[in-house]
């Protein structure tokens, strides 16, 4: 079977009832009639001001959209963030703030597909505790998780996800974050626009991350958390921003840990004014749709007539999806500027990121967890037409069962391969260890009966995060996934994942968190002769969580892959479908001499191209 040209991001697949079994909003907040307002237990003061929440259905207390800085927009709009403007009274916090701005999204974003959602005004977070009264919190030193959600930068909300059952059963403080997404995320403003070497920088998203750090740092203690000991965790998009904080130099001192679930992404070069994405072609497509100009000739005209700050100013006074659309352009002919981090020298160090972490010196050398699930790219495959029957959108049966499992193996192990163990082994060579894990669970059984979704799912993209948090309800058809049949042992895992990841906040060590050997999570080691590498994660009708001595290189790979018995163009293709990143010098030699050299063409599958992942 010759395997179709697939993207490997979540927002370029449709894939809508996906969505609501994957990566729908988990927590569904209820609403502030289900809440009692009011409850002196939860009265908080902050540095801005007096803040109630409210007691969680988990035996918690929460506290919703509390702003950690001043909101992006006219003026602020592409600066780095301010620090937020204090109150008079007692704020209530019982609803969380709106979204960043994106476009709806079935793939863990906000509401319908393809409709406008959010607001500028979105630089909100969310405070998850054990139930303290304000006296028991002030003598309390719980550890505190920051999350970071994902949605390759372009969609999601830290309301996506409920932090009140990780936070209640482990004693942990759980904070959740908003982050500008998009071009109102990620854009270099006009070039001399700005002295500001932050602001030139263009990585505003991730300099919200900091922002939120640092309000943690300032706060965490009025609810009991200990801002010395702070553990950033993220998966997806936000497993990049997390991990990306080890090279941002301004970062160091606001972090303590870093988890780091699925990452997808590296850094980026900064899109340069007249490039894709570049602040040239914006400024002028946004004269044409603010009717400032008629059409492009006298756009590009009165462009060359503004001077840089005309140009910015120009840029932020727009209406913010004018703004938005005139950024994010045209990006059919193969690059999105929106789903990378940039390495801009200053917000992150400049060069590759596997040099800044291969190098000491060039970051910060905490302890960290990494690593992904054993089927990542089921979830960006399973509802493809190409690959899968469906039947009014659902799916009923795979057209080639072995050409789908050989591909979503090769595109899942790759990704273990760059995002975990090659990763795992840069980081293990410093003083900070480094524990890795892969998420097996596969265990859903089939759906009506007749899809079976064990196999087309499996232990995909972004289904570990409800067993992290202990909270499945992921929308309305979470019983699909999420059932009497696989409830037992599915919590019995929930339950040691959320203590592995609760004991390495408290103390650096998950290996502490259990006192069983037979489980017991070992730092990850290079050493060739060393069988206990690598946690996997699953149920005992599967083996059981265990460490293993599994490691997946890209030499292993292209080596397995050789070993395909499969016709040679086959062979070929299934490289090409597995290294589908638009820059991968690597990949581009290693195609030429696969297959003894008998590929043809290039690597890259230009088809492809417009979808691919960097």
């Amino acid at each position: 079977m010759t395997m179709p040209s697939l993207p490997r991001h979540p927002w370029s697949v449709a894939a809508a009832l996906l969505a609501l079994l994957t990566l729908s909003a988990c927590s569904n907040p209820p609403s502030r009639e289900d809440r009692a307002p009011g409850d002196p237990d939860t009265l908080r003061t902050l540095d801005t001001g007096a803040v109630l929440g409210y007691a969680n259905p988990f035996g918690g207390h929460s506290w919703l959209g509390l702003p950690f800085a001043a909101p992006p927009v006219g003026d602020l709009r592409w600066r780095a963030p301010r620090p937020p403007t204090a109150w008079a009274g007692t704020r209530s916090a019982l609803l969380p703030g709106e979204p960043c701005l994106q476009y709806g999204s079935p793939l863990g974003g906000i509401g319908p597909a393809g409709s406008r959602q959010g607001s500028e005004d979105c630089l909100y977070l969310n405070v998850y505790a054990p139930k303290l009264t304000p006296t028991q919190s002030a003598g309390r030193k719980l550890p505190v998780m920051v999350w970071i959600h994902g949605g390759g930068n372009t969609i999601g909300a830290a309301s996506v996800w409920e932090g009140g059952a990780l936070a209640a059963r482990e004693d942990v403080l759980v904070v959740m974050i908003n982050y500008r997404l998009g071009p109102m995320g990620w854009f270099v403003p006009p070039e001399g626009s700005t002295s500001d070497p932050l602001e030139r920088s263009g990585n505003f998203g991730n300099l919200d991350t900091h922002e939120a750090l640092r309000w943690v740092q300032r706060n965490a203690a009025a609810f009991g958390g200990d801002p010395g000991n702070v553990t950033v965790f993220g998966q997806s998009a936000g497993a990049t921003n997390t991990l990306v904080l080890a090279v941002a130099p301004s970062a160091k001192g606001l972090f303590h840990k870093l988890i780091v679930q699925s990452n997808a992404y590296g850094l980026a070069p900064a899109p340069s004014p007249e490039g894709p994405g570049g602040s040239t072609a914006a400024l002028q497509r946004l004269l044409v749709a603010s009717g400032k100009a008629a059409d492009a000739a006298a756009a590009e005209a009165l462009a060359r007539r503004l001077t840089p700050v005309e140009a910015a100013a120009l840029l932020r006074e727009a209406d913010p999806w004018v703004a938005y659309e005139a950024i994010r352009g045209d990006t059919r002919g193969g690059y999105d500027p929106f789903v990378s981090v940039f390495a801009d020298g200053v917000v992150h160090r400049a060069g590759a990121l596997r040099d800044s972490l291969a190098d000491p010196a060039t970051h910060t050398d905490v302890p960290m967890i990494v690593g992904s699930n054993r089927d990542e790219n089921k979830t960006f495959m399973a509802f493809d037409p190409r690959l899968v029957r469906t039947v009014a959108g659902t799916p009923v049966g795979l057209r080639d069962p072995e050409a789908y499992d050989r591909l979503a193996r090769y595109r899942s192990a790759l990704w273990k391969a760059d995002g975990v163990d090659d990763l795992a082994s840069l980081l293990s060579r410093h003083g900070a260890p480094v524990f890795a894990y892969r998420w097996d669970w596969d265990e859903q059984g089939r759906a009506y009966g007749v899809v079976d979704l064990s196999r087309i799912l499996g232990a995909s993209h972004g289904l570990e995060i409800p067993f992290v948090l202990g909270h499945f309800d992921v929308g309305p058809q979470s019983g699909i996934l999420f059932h009497e049949r696989n409830e037992k042992e599915r919590l019995a895992l929930s339950a040691k994942m959320m203590r592995f990841w609760a004991e390495f906040a408290r103390t650096g060590d998950p290996g502490k968190a259990i006192d069983d050997p037979a489980i017991a999570w070992l730092p990850w080691s290079d050493e060739p002769s060393d069988a206990r590498r690598l946690m996997v994660f699953d149920t005992p009708a599967d083996g059981g969580s265990r460490m293993t001595d599994e490691r997946v290189s890209r030499e292993s790979l292209v080596g397995q892959m050789e070993a395909e018995p499969i016709a040679v163009a086959a062979r070929c293709e299934l490289f090409r479908e597995t290294f589908t990143a638009r820059r991968d010098a690597w990949a581009d030699t290693a195609y030429q001499r696969f297959a003894a050299g008998q590929c043809p063409g290039e690597r890259l599958n230009r088809s492809a191209s417009a979808a691919s992942a960097d």
